[in-house]
C-alpha cells in the first residue's frame, strides 16, 4: 500500500465515522449486549490474556442487522479507568487484539499526554499475533491559553514494509480549529534488517532533511525493531556483516545492564526492561563485537567468533590497527567478573577496563552524530523525532 493509498483510507474512515454519527441508521452493526465494569481479578485465575495491572473490564457485543449469524465480541480491560487493552473476536474468525500505553492518568486534564496504540491481527494460517499498527499520540495543552498541539506518528506494518507518517495537529483558540498541518510520510522496505526508503511524501510546509543517514530509523516506533535496525547498521558500519552476530531481546538480563556482546555465542542480547537510549545502547554492543574480531585478527581468543573473524577477515595488517587490538586482548583477559546484583558504575575495574572506555567513546560519538543530524527534522515538529 503506498503512503497515498493510505492516506486516502484513512480520510474514507474519518469520513465514514462522521456519517454514521450522523445518522446512525447507515451503519449495519447494532449494540446486542454490554456489561458494566466487572472485576477483572477473578479473570485473571483463568485467562493468561488478561493484563496483571488491569482492574476491571466490560464485554460489549456487536452483531449485523443483515446477517443473524454475525457476532463480534470486544472484552476491554482497564487500570483505574483507563484503557490498557482491548481483544475483538468475530465469528469470522478475526482476532485483534490492541495494547494501550499512556504516560498519565486522565489525558485531558494533564499539560503533556503521551499514547501509543498497538494493533496486533492474528494470522488465521500461523495463529500468532503480528502487529500490523502503531500509533504515537503526543499532546501539550498550554497552560496560559489552553491551546493545544498534538501529533500522530503511526507505523502501518505489511511483512517486511512499513508506511510511516508524522502529522502535527496544531489547534488555535477556544474552537480548536485546525492550522497548518504538517505531514511527513515514507515507506520503507526492510532489506536483511536495514530500513531502506522508497517513497516520501511531504506538505508544503516541512521539508525531510537532505544529509541524515538516521532519517529512515526516526520513523520506527517499535523499541525492538528500531534497536534491531540500528544495531545491523553498526554492524555493516563496523564490517562485521560476514560473522552474522545474532540479535535479541531478553527479560531474564539482570537489571544492571542493558545489554552485552557474548563472544562465546557471536551474540548481542539485550535487556528487555532496559530504558537506554537505543543509539547508545545499540553502538556500544557493535563496538564490542568489533573488539573481539579485533582480538580474533591477531590470533588471540579462542572462541569460534574469534576463530571465524581470524578465517573471514584475516590478520591485521597496520602497526597502529594491530596495536589497539593488543589492547583490546590484554583488557579481555584482565576483564572482571560481575556480580549480577552489583551496581557496575561503582566497580573501577569494570568502568576503567579498556573495552568499556572504548565502548563508550563510540557510543558518545554515535548518539552526537545521530542527535546532530536529526536538528534539521525536529526543528520542523513540536515534538520532534527520537
Amino acid at each position: 500500500m503506498s503512503i497515498y493509498t493510505s492516506l486516502r483510507s484513512n480520510l474514507y474512515l474519518a469520513k465514514q465515522s462522521i456519517l454514521h454519527r450522523l445518522n446512525p441508521k447507515r451503519c449495519n452493526y447494532f449494540l446486542a449486549q454490554k456489561t458494566e465494569n466487572l472485576s477483572a481479578e477473578p479473570l485473571k485465575k483463568v485467562n493468561l490474556q488478561v493484563p496483571s495491572q488491569a482492574d476491571t473490564y466490560t464485554v460489549v457485543t456487536i452483531c449485523k442487522k443483515n446477517d443473524k449469524l454475525y457476532k463480534k465480541k470486544i472484552t476491554t480491560y482497564y487500570t483505574e479507568g483507563n484503557i490498557i487493552k482491548r481483544m475483538i473476536e468475530d465469528s469470522d474468525g478475526n482476532n485483534i487484539i490492541r495494547e494501550y500505553e499512556n504516560s498519565g492518568i486522565g489525558l485531558k486534564k494533564c499539560t503533556f499526554f503521551e499514547r501509543k496504540i498497538t494493533n496486533k491481527v492474528q494470522n488465521k494460517a500461523s495463529s500468532l499475533f503480528e502487529t500490523n499498527l502503531i500509533k504515537l499520540i503526543k499532546g501539550y495543552r498550554s497552560e496560559k491559553d489552553g491551546k493545544i498541539k498534538m501529533q500522530l506518528f503511526t507505523n502501518e506494518i505489511d511483512g517486511n514494509s512499513v508506511n510511516s507518517t508524522v502529522t502535527e495537529l496544531p489547534f488555535s483558540g477556544k474552537n480548536n480549529k485546525f492550522v497548518k498541518r504538517k505531514i511527513l510520510g515514507l515507506k520503507m522496505d526492510f532489506i536483511d534488517g536495514i530500513p531502506v526508503i522508497r517513497e516520501t511524501f511531504e506538505s508544503a510546509n516541512v521539508k525531510f532533511p537532505s544529509n541524515d543517514k538516521y532519517l529512515p530509523y526516526r520513523f520506527i516506533i517499535d523499541d525492538y525493531i528500531k534497536l534491531k535496525s540500528l544495531t545491523k547498521h553498526y554492524i555493516n558500519e563496523k564490517n562485521l556483516d560476514k560473522l552474522n552476530i545474532k540479535i535479541s531481546v531478553s527479560d531474564k538480563i539482570s537489571d544492571n545492564t542493558a545489554g552485552y556482546f557474548s563472544e562465546n555465542l557471536g551474540a548481542i542480547v539485550y535487556n528487555k526492561n532496559s530504558n537506554t537510549n537505543l543509539v547508545k545502547l545499540a553502538s556500544h554492543e557493535v563496538e564490542h563485537a568489533y573488539q573481539y574480531k579485533q582480538i580474533g585478527r591477531i590470533y588471540k581468543g579462542n572462541s569460534k567468533y574469534c576463530r571465524d573473524s581470524r578465517k573471514l577477515y584475516g590478520p591485521i595488517d597496520g602497526i597502529n590497527e594491530s596495536m589497539e587490538a593488543h589492547k583490546y586482548a590484554v583488557a579481555s583477559e584482565k576483564y572482571p567478573n560481575i556480580d549480577k546484583s552489583e551496581d557496575l558504575s561503582k566497580n573501577p575495574e569494570y568502568v576503567n577496563n579498556y573495552l568499556e572506555v572504548k565502548a563508550r567513546e563510540a557510543e558518545d560519538a554515535a548518539f552526537d552524530e545521530y542527535k546532530s543530524m536529526g536538528e534539521d527534522l525536529n526543528s520542523q515538529f513540536f515534538f520532534g523525532l527520537e
